[in-house]
């Protein structure tokens, strides 16, 4: 892209953030979803491989546009399937850190009616522990990246339906670290194909807990 062009889209977005930059809040959330693996198996037996994930989280709300957040997840994670027509499963305690960088579609403000509901996007860099194959902790960096929508239905609460995707930078989640390449199947050594991923998806609760200082003369109130 011309750097003409990026500066365009830059000021841009950095003035849509300045227009509402007095409707900052903050907000703490509940996640309950389910997780399925995606691993170096060749076949995964999906009903099988999923498993119930909870999480809490905290969003620091910039403006109608723009938020950062803070996940932490707990995930019993799992999979049944085959490799090379090997039976194959695992089952590991997962733990998941996350800073995102949240943008909504529409503008969305808890307690502002003309913003009460946003398609939204986000991505990030977090850590993942589990346990590795040999028996040690596992602690490794993922990039979350994921979509959903929310819906304000209180001027303090709103509740929301959300998909991710974590790549994992470390391929012992399946016990299986690089299979192909180890077993001279495929000489497959990218971290792409290599590297286990996990699908998260489920429902959100949020909570507005902080009211910004300075409401905004154009909506309602959002005290």
């Amino acid at each position: 892209m011309p750097f003409k062009k990026f500066a365009l889209i830059a000021l841009i977005l950095i003035l849509s953030g300045k227009l509402y930059s007095q409707q900052q809040t903050g907000d703490l959330g509940l996640f309950v979803g389910g997780n399925i693996p995606l691993t170096d198996y060749t076949k995964t037996y999906i009903f099988q491989s999923v498993s119930p994930s909870f999480g809490v989280y905290y969003r620091y709300n910039f403006n109608s546009r723009f938020s950062l957040r803070f996940n932490a997840i707990y995930e019993p994670v799992k999979a049944s399937g085959e490799l090379n027509f090997t039976p194959q499963q695992f089952n590991k305690q997962v733990f998941d850190f996350d800073a995102l960088i949240e943008v909504n579609y529409l503008d969305f403000v808890l307690g502002v009616k003309e913003m009460k509901f946003s398609p939204f996007i986000f991505i990030g860099l977090g850590l993942v522990s589990y346990p590795g194959s040999t028996g040690g902790m596992v602690i490794t960096p993922n990039i979350p990246i994921g979509l959903g929508v929310k819906y304000a239905i209180t001027k303090r609460l709103a509740v929301g339906a959300e998909a991710s995707l974590h790549k994992l930078f470390n391929d012992e989640l399946d016990n299986l670290d690089n299979p192909y390449q180890s077993s001279g199947l495929i000489n497959v050594n990218d971290y792409f194909h290599n590297n286990d991923w996990i699908s998260n998806f489920g429902l959100t609760l949020t909570y507005k807990f902080y009211i910004g200082r300075k409401p905004c003369p154009a909506y309602n109130s959002i005290n």
